[in-house]
């Protein structure tokens, strides 16, 4: 069996994309990931606030984006500074506990 070469890393690429919640229209800072374990999806930087059943998460999180399918509701699509359609993801993981994002972070830049 011939084994296939793994193909070279490629660091992440910086793009932007613009996020409305809550009536407040932003553009984030957001990295594509080709290859590793978020290949093919992109992630903001910390700039939303999350809340889960036990409180507020105590520190601004980033946003998962996905590729829409054809079932994507179109309210949830963002188009990022290439013109590339993504799909907004408002659940994180914070020590063990599920968040769901809910607004910009207070602290996140204007």
């Amino acid at each position: 069996m011939i084994e296939e070469p793994s193909p070279p890393y490629q660091a992440p690429r910086h793009r932007t994309v613009i996020i409305e919640l809550d009536g407040l229209l932003r553009q984030v800072p957001a990295e594509y990931h080709s290859n590793g374990t978020l290949a093919g999806r992109m992630v903001t930087v910390r700039a939303f606030h999350a809340e889960s059943r036990f409180g507020e998460c105590p520190y601004a999180v980033p946003m998962a984006l996905h590729r829409p399918t054809a079932r994507t509701d179109p309210r949830l699509i963002v188009i990022d500074n290439l013109g590339e359609r993504w799909v907004m993801g408002f659940t994180i993981q914070y020590q063990q506990l599920n968040y769901r994002i809910t607004s910009f972070h207070s602290t996140a830049g204007a």
